[in-house]
């Protein structure tokens, strides 16, 4: 019997080495960065130690499992031309247990040290007391997902803009300062919300034209009302109608009779006029070099804050996706984000609309090879948008070289 356990043991360490040498020697002979791109946040740490134990764990497993069946085929295998049936053998009760017991066990741990780690990571978030050593949000971005696109306000955690035209557009980019931790409000403005935020222009098109269109019928939408809402008597109840809202949706997606107060304030609600196909669709607001992702929920508010621990470098490319498949343009669901500096975010903030256009992501970080002190940002980020147009591989080299 000694023996047969030897063999046993000899095919589950055969296959634990063949797995883990199809999971991680492919990646090392491509890209040769492995399976998860670059961490730039403080909090992906922990989820990449939790990833990469469930990842050895599950080696085990079918290690395992995968041992035990092939030893099986190989030593227990009909004879050539047996055609009888096999050996009549009752369960091992012992072996039952073992088999519910053990991933029992094998489940639960998981789900507390996965409940370890997001506990960990929202720190601060809802309870600012409680941030300890990680550190309570210094700021935070209001995050616009929509089909099939999104945007980003900057405000201080008393929803003052940050921007120092407090009427400046949405930002189409994602820009965040170092060592900043930063509070993510995120909610999806899809179909009639986003249709709703552009009526304006529309319309305005339209009656230079002496034409009249159903998509500038649209009425503001909850999602819209918040993002517009410049007191916060007004935001206080964009969030509270948003609110409403949901449940009442929710109500009515469940077949269960609502009040007539509730059915009025539906009733109130915007009507879009149109194809519908994008109404009130979902996003999923994720930078996967940060780890963290959360769900953008048409008519619901939802959180997430992380700290961006480096500054974006020339060959860096980090950008917000959904996560979430949303329709025809979810693949294409992708903007630009990058960290700079403290003194160039703060530098940023102060432009106006009209002045960003060069200031995007892909001049911020040629910026960087600048150092921390490039001089005048607004003369080096000309100089470095006519070189990035001219040259769209320009590097470090070539800034420095513009520079000298």
């Amino acid at each position: 019997m000694k023996g047969q356990w030897g063999k046993l043991l000899g095919y589950v360490l055969g296959t634990a080495i063949v797995s883990a040498a199809l999971v991680f020697v492919p990646p090392l002979l491509g890209s040769g960065t492995g399976w998860l791109p670059d961490l730039i946040s403080s909090e992906g740490s922990s989820i990449d130690t939790l990833f990469w134990g469930l990842v050895w764990l599950s080696i085990a497993i079918f290690a395992i499992v995968c041992g035990v069946v092939v030893y099986s085929m190989v030593h227990f295998r009909a004879k050539p031309g047996d055609m009888s049936d096999g050996a009549h053998i009752h369960g091992d009760a012992r072996m039952e247990l073992v088999w519910i017991i053990v991933p029992s066990i094998i489940v639960l741990v998981v789900g507390v040290l996965s409940y370890m780690v997001l506990q960990d990571n929202e720190i601060g978030l809802y309870d600012p007391a409680k941030a300890q050593d990680k550190g309570a949000a210094t700021m935070q971005v209001d995050v616009r997902g929509f089909s099939f696109g999104w945007a980003f306000r900057y405000a201080d955690l008393e929803d003052k803009p940050l921007m120092a035209d407090e009427n400046a557009e949405p930002s189409s980019e994602l820009v965040l300062p170092v060592d900043q931790v930063v509070k993510f409000t995120v909610m999806s403005c899809s179909g009639k919300e986003h249709l709703g935020r552009i009526r304006t222009e529309t319309l305005r098109e339209l009656a230079a034209d002496g034409e009249e269109d159903e998509y500038a019928k649209v009425d503001p939408g909850l999602c819209e009302q918040h993002w517009d809402a410049t007191t916060k008597e007004d935001q206080a109840k964009a969030v509270a109608d948003a609110e409403h809202y949901y449940k009442v949706k929710t109500a009515l997606q469940d077949g269960k009779d609502i009040s007539a107060e509730n059915q009025a304030f539906w009733d109130e609600q915007p009507t879009f006029h149109g194809d519908n196909q994008y109404a009130d669709v979902n996003h999923s607001f994720w930078v996967p070099e940060a780890r963290l992702k959360i769900d953008a929920v048409a008519g619901l508010r939802s959180y997430v804050q992380w700290q961006p621990d480096r500054v974006t470098g020339p060959d860096d490319h980090f950008q917000v996706v959904c996560a979430e498949l949303c329709g025809a343009g979810h693949n294409g669901m992708r903007t630009d984000m990058c960290v700079v500096s403290q003194d160039t975010f703060d530098w940023w903030l102060g432009l106006a609309t009209d002045e960003r256009g060069d200031a995007n992501c892909v001049n911020l970080r040629l910026l960087s090879c600048l150092g921390d002190d490039p001089g005048d940002r607004g003369k080096a980020i000309e100089k470095i948008a006519a070189l990035s147009k001219e040259d769209p591989e320009a590097g470090c080299g070539d800034v420095k070289e513009q520079a000298a």
